[in-house]
């Protein structure tokens, strides 16, 4: 597999990231990759790999969180939810904790509510199912199942007072958006996000529709010994899959160039020029939380954090006020504000497997590259 399309390939700039685009397929690190950089209006420079073409469609995972998060901030513009809310007094928490009933739902955007990380929610639903004989995987029923047993949990911490990743806070926070807008949260980010900003390609259930076109773009992301088949056009989660497909944390599928509008939106959000969103809104969604001190969450994006093992997933080079999120599947998304450069990079890494980290080491040299291209780190 070789590279097999640039936008403006004649640019120099990016001449070293094609050439690690084209490293990552020789190391297996995917088989199939899409990488877009944009500063402001316009799309700078892109390129695909692999399996990959212009418009594929990526399982792009919890890059689905930053999207449930601008749908939350869209409904509070118009009064429905606000941040310093209690999820009490929308949803029915059952947990023998009684700190649960003080999470707010800027707890839950900035991973600070306290809640467990991650648990293999999907599986009660299967003992259940191979008990009852009833289908429950896939369904409303495991969906109410799953939300039912994320509303019960004990919390690990005091909210406020500690960060962890936690994609049971954002399963929680995509039901309370339901609950608010009166809509299942697919109909409702179609209708309120992608639709005014013409993300045409973005979506769960990506062959629901013109079934026959869309399934030839869906990048595949392996086999699922849980489901026993091969995943394409389904969620890659197997939280979000057993939900039916769609939930907050996880199942949403686009393109790089929907992701660039969505990113375009936020800076012109910034400068007070927001088809969609306000200024408050964008800024809320780009700047850090204050509490706990030292947390490197905003209420719907992370910041560049260096890991044990190396730099930031967004590079060494990345502007301290960078945000963005990843993506399990292997995709990512990086808005740098004050340059107004965005950075979105799609792969299938799991397609080889869930334990396949080696676009760990991969991606943080192709941002650093992109970076540099555009005189950023110099």
């Amino acid at each position: 597999m070789t590279l097999t399309h640039l936008n403006n390939s004649g640019d120099p700039r990016f001449r070293d990231a094609a050439d690690l685009l084209e490293e990552g397929l020789r190391a297996d690190a995917y088989t199939a990759a899409a990488l877009l950089v944009g500063r402001g209006e316009d799309i700078i420079w892109e390129a695909t790999a692999g399996f990959a073409r212009p418009g594929s469609l990526f399982d792009i995972a919890s890059v689905t969180k930053p999207l449930t998060a601008a749908l939350f901030f869209l409904l509070c513009q118009e009064g429905s939810l606000a941040p310093d809310g209690h999820i009490s007094t929308i949803l029915p928490f059952t947990s023998p904790d009684p700190r649960a009933r003080e999470i707010q739902f800027i707890h839950l955007l900035s991973h600070t509510s306290g809640l467990p990380a991650w648990l293999p929610l999907y599986k009660k639903v299967l003992e259940e199912e191979r008990e009852t004989g009833a289908k429950l995987y896939g369904t409303s029923e495991g969906y109410d199942m799953i939300l039912a047993d994320a509303l019960s949990l004990p919390l690990e911490s005091d909210p406020a007072s500690a960060w962890e990743y936690s994609d049971l806070g954002y399963m929680i926070l995509g039901r309370a958006i339901e609950a608010a807008g009166f809509k299942s949260l697919d109909r409702l980010l179609k209708k309120r996000l992608l639709q005014p900003l013409c993300m045409r390609d973005t979506g769960y259930f990506p062959c629901a529709s013109e079934c026959e076109e869309n399934a030839r773009r869906v990048i595949p992301t392996g086999w699922s010994e849980e489901r026993q088949r091969e995943k394409a056009g389904e969620a890659d989660d197997e939280n979000a899959a057993a939900m039916g497909g769609v939930a907050g944390h996880a199942g949403v599928f686009s393109t790089t160039s929907d992701l660039f509008l969505f990113a375009r939106e936020l800076l012109r959000a910034l400068r007070g020029e927001g088809r969609v969103f306000t200024r408050a809104s964008a800024a809320a969604m780009t700047t850090r939380v204050p509490a706990p001190p030292g947390c490197p969450r905003t209420a719907g994006f992370d910041t560049p954090t260096a890991g044990k093992d190396g730099p930031s997933q967004a590079g060494a080079l990345a502007p301290k006020d960078t945000v963005g999120h990843l993506g399990y599947t292997g995709c990512s998304l990086w808005i740098d504000p004050a340059s107004e450069i965005t950075v979105v990079f799609l792969t299938n890494r799991v397609v080889y497997g869930s334990g396949n980290l080696k676009l760990s080491k991969l991606r943080p040299r192709i941002h650093d590259v992109v970076w540099k291209g555009m005189g950023l780190g110099l």
